[in-house]
């Protein structure tokens, strides 16, 4: 095992204590703060537990080794030293000043109207430490199942609404180091730890600490100086940075260039553009050294732009969510019925992927209107973007085929009936 190797080590000789039960933990460890040992699992092997001593009482924590990390609760360590100095910082400033940090939280949270019953400062910023009250085997932690939080979607209130109102999106959080002394945007209190001290939003730079987290409302104003791309970053965030007529601006750009001189291209989207000037232009587009600078790009190129941008969203262009009601939308048996699921299926969507979805169903289309001089039937373009607008959550390598297919007839029945569907 990992553990054995590492720890077997001349430095860390006297931390790893092999398979020992739990009752023998105290005895090896002693009563001063700061001892901490590594032991596997008696009962479920290759768990390992990491224990140590503060204020004269043991704490037992679940540990695992992760690309050459030390894992607990979220936040990773390049050793177990580092992990148990974070940790007792921590463990003193909840010890400290818990109570006073819980009222804080409290207090934000009845200026915003909720129930004043805010989150505990018990859980200890490095993980979860093992209570006697948990079902409970040898640090192996298994708890009753908690209920998820509910995923925030903002969904279009009409849907020919024909402008965004009141654009909202979830901060996207990411486990963060901070050097100096960083404080939490939400409580305005001191992030403590040596390291990984709280989470900072990649699109807006909010920080907050471990426990604010869960209390942070959807209200991220994504900032240029944060999101230096456009490609592989959400509809909303784009949406929010850069937009016209509710959609972001680059896919704008490229289906009005396409449409005012590329429609009659043949082969357009089935055709790929040259490889080594798409790499130039999307480096070109994500560092926004210039704005026009897709007026004179070759229509295969800025095709191949358009496809490439759509594949590498974070979230596809139909969600996941909605992806499901698609796919029921067109086995319905009369055709009113699946253009009736195909709405229904599309007022679910978030708006920044609704006006999305249209603009481009329609720029279809528009394509495929001049199929007798491009080529590009109903037909073609939805072998092109099937895959490309619809992308399941999870697929194997069975189900692949069987999912290009139902993405292939969904595309295609939304290009040939787009103009009644989005009317």
């Amino acid at each position: 095992s990992i553990y054995l190797s590492i720890y077997l080590s001349k430095a860390m000789f006297n931390r790893y204590h092999g398979r020992i039960e739990r009752s023998e933990v105290k005895r090896v460890l002693g009563t001063s703060d700061g001892n901490y040992i590594v032991r596997e699992s008696v009962t479920q092997i290759g768990k390992y537990s990491l224990s140590f001593v503060f204020n004269g009482e043991i704490k037992h924590y679940i540990i695992e080794y992760k690309n050459g990390k030390h894992c607990i609760g979220g936040k990773e360590f390049d050793s177990i030293y580092s992990l148990c100095l974070d940790g007792l910082i921590s463990l003193h400033v909840q010890k400290e000043a818990g109570d006073y940090l819980n009222k804080v939280i409290t207090m934000r949270r009845m200026a915003k109207g909720k129930a004043p019953d805010a989150p505990s400062l018990e859980t200890c910023p490095i993980g979860d430490s093992v209570k006697d009250d948990d079902v409970e085997t040898d640090g192996v932690r298994l708890r009753p199942k908690r209920n998820k939080p509910v995923r925030q979607t903002f969904r279009v209130s009409a849907m020919f609404e024909s402008q965004v109102q009141n654009l909202e999106k979830t901060h996207r959080f990411e486990v963060h180091t901070y050097f100096g002394f960083p404080f939490c945007s939400f409580c305005k209190n001191y992030m403590w730890g040596l390291t990984q001290q709280g989470f900072k939003c990649g699109d807006c730079g909010f920080d907050v600490h471990h426990q604010c987290k869960p209390e942070v409302s959807a209200s991220c104003k994504p900032n240029k100086r944060f999101v230096t791309k456009v490609f592989g970053v959400d509809l909303t965030t784009l949406v929010l940075l850069n937009s016209t007529d509710n959609i972001p601006s680059f896919m704008h750009k490229v289906i009005k260039v396409l449409e005012s001189r590329g429609l009659e291209t043949e082969g357009m989207y089935r055709v790929n553009g040259n490889f080594d000037e798409v790499r130039l232009y999307k480096e070109q587009i994500d560092s926004n050294a210039n704005p026009n600078i897709l007026v004179n790009v070759d229509t295969y190129v800025l095709c191949s732009l358009l496809k490439q941008f759509l594949r590498e969203l974070p979230m596809p262009l139909v969600t996941y969510d909605t992806y499901q009601d698609f796919l029921d939308a067109k086995d319905a048996a009369e055709l009113d019925d699946k253009i009736g699921g195909m709405k229904e299926a599309i007022k679910k969507l978030p708006e920044s992927h609704f006006h999305s979805l249209k603009a481009i169903i329609l720029h279809l289309c528009r394509v495929q209107s001049n199929s007798v001089k491009n080529q590009m039937t109903a037909e073609n373009l939805s072998i092109v973007f099937g895959p490309t607008v619809f992308r399941p959550e999870t697929m194997t390598t069975e189900s692949m085929v069987i999912s290009m297919s139902h993405q292939k007839i969904a595309v295609k029945f939304l290009i040939e009936h787009g103009w009644r569907i989005f009317r």
